[in-house]
């Protein structure tokens, strides 16, 4: 593990940040309780699961375990699209110390998915794990079924890739070039 892979703490807020004006303090707590779940399970996944999808030198915010914190995080929060994704990133406070080093874009976020899958639903399994098991101490549910937990984390990655690509197949058919239309529109070929 690399200096730069150690230093996963990018979910959670700093103590001289604030709550976001529309968290309540206990949200806070639970967002930061959370977070630091996530880092901690992204921590403990095995390095031979993950593969980097950026050069080593290009900055903590492409790292493999940062990535996968974000990714989790994000799914666990129920924000699957990469572009959500991304502009979450670039809009949320909390995300700082990811703001010195250039922000991964949806591309990227869509590539370690698909390279990582392993390694996210290990990742995301441990953090669906910790809120069950947090609902199990509020009194809310009295125990934790691993094979439901197992199956919503695998549920909410196929989610992802769902989301991703009913964004990426609206983008390509906004881009159709207009004879293109009129050659389906008229339902006859077009001679050259």
């Amino acid at each position: 593990m690399t200096t730069m892979e150690r230093k996963t703490t990018v979910l959670t807020p700093t103590a001289r940040q604030s709550p976001e004006p529309s968290q309540s303090p206990a949200s806070d707590h639970d967002h930061r309780a959370l977070a630091r779940a996530v880092e901690a399970a992204a921590g403990r996944v095995d390095a031979n699961l993950l593969t980097a999808v950026a050069p080593a030198d290009a900055g903590h915010a492409f790292q493999p375990r940062t990535l996968l914190a974000v990714l989790a995080f994000s799914y666990v929060r129920q924000i699957y699209a990469s572009a959500d994704i991304e502009s979450f990133l670039r809009e949320n406070r909390d995300f700082e110390m990811l703001r010195r080093d250039q922000l991964p874009d949806a591309r990227i976020l869509r590539r370690f998915r698909r390279e990582n899958r392993e390694a996210l639903l290990v990742c995301l399994t441990a953090a669906l794990r910790f809120l069950a098991q947090e609902k199990v101490a509020q009194g809310m549910v009295t125990h934790v079924n691993e094979a439901h937990v197992a199956e919503e984390a695998s549920r909410r990655i196929i989610m992802a890739m769902f989301t991703d690509s009913m964004k990426m197949d609206k983008d390509q058919t906004s881009d159709v070039p207009a004879d293109l239309c009129y050659l389906f529109a008229n339902g006859r070929k077009q001679r050259h």
